[in-house]
This record gives C-alpha cells, structure tokens and sequence, in this order.
C-alpha cells in the first residue's frame, strides 16, 4: 500500500494534479497496489481527487480526525477539536483576519476574498465572513490557519493552554505558507493508516508512505519505506529513508516508477 499526502506531494504548486503523477498512480492502482490519501484536506475535497482516480481506499482526511470509506460514507474515525480551543483559535483568527478553514461536520468554512464566486467553490467549501459564529452548529474537526505570523501566535499563546487536550501541527514549508492545524490530541495520520492496513490485512512495514511536511513526519517513520518530498523541511527529510524530487518535478512519479511499478 502506498500512502500519500496530497498539498505539497502528490498535487503541485498550483494544487494541480500532473499528467505524470496521475499516470504513475493509475498504473500503480492498475497493478493491485492499494493507495490512500493522508491528507489535511477535508473529506469532501480529498474525495474529488480520490474519485479522479478511481481510488477506493478509505481516506484519511483532516490530518487523520477522520478516516472515511469512499464507496459508501462509512466513518471508521470521526475526531473533534477541544470546543474551548476551537472557539478561542477561530475568534482569534477571525480578529486578526487570517487565512482559515474551519470543518464542521460536512462544511468547511473560509473567509471571503475578492474574486470568489460561492456558487462555484469546491464541495463542502463555504463562505463566512466570521466562523467563530459558524461552531455552534456543531464540534469543529480541525481549525487550519495560515500564515508564519498565525503560526507562532498559536504556538505561544494557545499550545501552553491548551497542549494537553489538543494535537497542534505546525507545519513550516519551504516554499508554500506556513500552517497551523488544530485538531483532537489523537488525531494523527499515522494512526489513520494503521486502520487502513488493518481495514485492508496489509502490515505497516508493507507500505510506502511518502509527504512534505511536518504533519507527515510520524506516518513516514512507521511505514516500511517513509519518503520525504523535495520541497520538505530538514526535520522531514532527515525522518525518510529517501529523498524523492519536488512536487513540482513530480516527485511521487519518480517514487512510484522506482520502487513500485
């Protein structure tokens, strides 16, 4: 089984999916070989990627609060985050107008920016102008905030609070924005992906797990053979056996045509 990240993995800069990305994964799936998606992504949008290549694995979305069946909706894993953490990290978000997705139940919620037409966003995406308004419909999933000036203010004024009841992701990639993710304390990717391969009979040590970022960095360490991207920070590469070009060189191809197919 191969495990994928999809933002700064599998898809490129541009959040797009490369010819030579799509045909090594639709061989690799050709070929037997099972391939599931650990990705911060909400369910709904993972889900467009996975159904473009006719993936049916269960995907583990929202940095593992979810893992979820693709064929028929069934949740194995439904995590939420902290309601005071969430409340105080979205009205501080809100305040400070930062960038930031806030997953509630099957919505996920953005600010509104010049050029967006709501009818046209991807599945599950909605408008709010402020989402601390937005949670009380419900426990929030993950809270994800971009930006190096949100990062550091949630690491020093929330993790301190809040670090034992909540799993805090800060992720520092080179060339994209940094992010912030909040979720449940058990939250994990790697934790979704051995209740993948127990889901499937595969054992962790046959899987290839392959990501960019420091949310990446536990599901790499427990698969069998852990590849870190190009693009990825020191603390990633030095987590992976192998270094594999930049999402933009299309990276998982490479991975994909030498060690799988």
């Amino acid at each position: 089984m191969i495990a994928l990240d999809l933002d700064g993995t599998l898809l490129n800069s541009s959040m797009r999916l490369s010819e030579g990305n799509e045909e090594a994964v639709r061989t690799a799936v050709e070929r037997g070989v099972q391939i599931v998606f650990a990705t911060a992504r909400w369910y709904a949008l993972a889900l467009r990627t996975a159904v473009r290549l006719d993936i049916q694995t269960p995907l583990i979305c929202c940095n593992g609060a979810i893992v979820k069946r693709p064929l028929d909706g069934t949740e194995l894993l439904h995590l939420h985050v902290d309601e005071a953490l969430a409340r105080e990290a979205v009205t501080m978000a809100d305040e400070a107008g930062w960038e930031m997705y806030t997953t509630i139940g099957d919505s996920t919620y953005m600010r509104m920016r010049a050029g967006i037409i709501p009818e046209k966003l991807p599945a599950g995406l909605k408008v709010a102008d402020r989402q601390s308004e937005r949670l009380e419909e419900g426990p929030a999933t993950s809270v994800l905030i971009y930006g190096e000036e949100a990062v550091d203010a949630v690491a020093e004024r929330l993790m301190p609070k809040y670090g034992a009841r909540a799993r805090f992701s800060l992720n520092r990639p080179l060339n994209s924005p940094h992010y912030v993710i909040l979720t449940h304390p058990e939250a994990e990717k790697s934790r979704g992906l051995r209740m993948v391969c127990e889901e499937l009979g595969i054992a962790p040590q046959d899987t290839l797990a392959m990501g960019d970022s420091e949310s990446d960095l536990e599901m790499l360490r427990m698969a069998g053979l852990g590849i870190a991207m190009g693009n990825s920070p020191d603390e990633v590469r030095k987590a992976a056996l192998h270094i594999a070009p930049t999402n933009d060189q299309d990276g998982v191809a490479w991975a994909l045509r030498r060690f799988v197919l």
